[in-house]
């Protein structure tokens, strides 16, 4: 004679779900922070973008205008200065985090700013890091002519992570 065995049709068991869960821990913990460095290198190419464009206007601006003319950099006051003088569509004027100085556009992830012959993109919540570039040759060895440099001011060391 044949037995037949009841079989249980039922859900998994407690060991089953615990290793699952585990397994998606896992993969979590090694994804999360890979996604974070991701979307990091994506709002910091924007900001390279940005920052390139306002490079080439504040080059435009002194060949049309003069080197050194005030409304080709950040100007002595708000109505007169790159700015105003680029059609770039980055943010509402903001006060500057730190810096004490009316600052330029800003938006959710970055302020832009001009000192003189930088313009720098600072890196919000104030200061993570700021990306500068300069328009122009000067006599300064560190300034980064036509290149973007990275500033980093952050426990985490986003300039290295983002390559720059």
């Amino acid at each position: 004679m044949e037995k037949r065995f009841k079989r249980q049709l039922g859900g998994f068991t407690l060991i089953e779900l615990l290793v699952v869960v585990l397994i998606i821990g896992i993969l979590s913990a090694i994804a999360l922070p890979q996604y974070e460095k991701a979307v990091e290198k994506s709002r910091a190419a924007e900001a390279i973008v940005t920052l390139k464009a306002l490079r080439d206007a504040q080059t435009a601006c002194f060949l049309e205008r003069s080197y050194g003319d005030p409304a080709c950099m950040q100007g002595d006051n708000d109505d007169n200065n790159l700015f105003d003088y680029v059609d770039l569509n980055i943010g509402d004027q903001t006060q500057m985090c730190d810096y004490g100085a009316t600052a330029g556009p800003a938006n959710k992830n970055f302020e832009y700013w001009l000192d003189g012959q930088y313009i720098m993109a600072v890196r919000r919540p104030c200061d993570k890091y700021t990306l500068e570039t300069t328009a122009y040759q000067s006599n300064y060895e560190d300034q980064s002519v036509n290149n973007i440099t990275c500033s980093n001011n952050d426990t985490k060391d986003w300039c290295k992570i983002l390559g720059l």
